[in-house]
């Protein structure tokens, strides 16, 4: 089975696609990206589906409960209490796979603050 990257991605109403693409940018590094993963209530947001249209990739709810069962790199004081996990963005990008995974390192912000982004490698989503 090959491996295949998930972006995660956690951030404010107040994101446009530059937010994320530049953190997009950051956490990616060169790996191939095969598709998006947030919590469910940012699904619809218009910045995450210009994204997902810009790239030609899917995105990927993932549900409160398991974002609040992921262990995580990063453990944000602001955001265990807002969401109950330490990185929404190492979470989501986490949450998809059904075998092993792995960060490919801590969750990037981009420069405007609004958005992070942790790309998570692994088997089988």
């Amino acid at each position: 089975m090959s491996l295949v990257c998930i972006a995660g991605f956690g951030f404010r109403s107040l994101a446009n696609i530059n937010s994320l693409v530049n953190a997009l940018n950051k956490a990616a590094d060169k790996h191939k990206i095969s598709g998006f993963s947030v919590p469910e209530d940012k699904v619809e947001h218009p910045a995450l589906k210009a994204l997902a249209k810009k790239y030609e990739l899917p995105v990927y709810a993932v549900s409160e409960e398991v974002i609040k069962s992921v262990e995580t790199i990063t453990q944000s004081e602001v955001v265990i209490e807002k969401r109950q996990t330490g990185s929404v963005a190492e979470s989501a990008a986490l949450a998809l796979f059904h075998g092993s995974a792995k960060l490919l390192g801590p969750r990037q912000i981009s420069d405007d603050g609004l958005a992070v982004c942790a790309v998570a490698e692994g088997e089988g989503i």
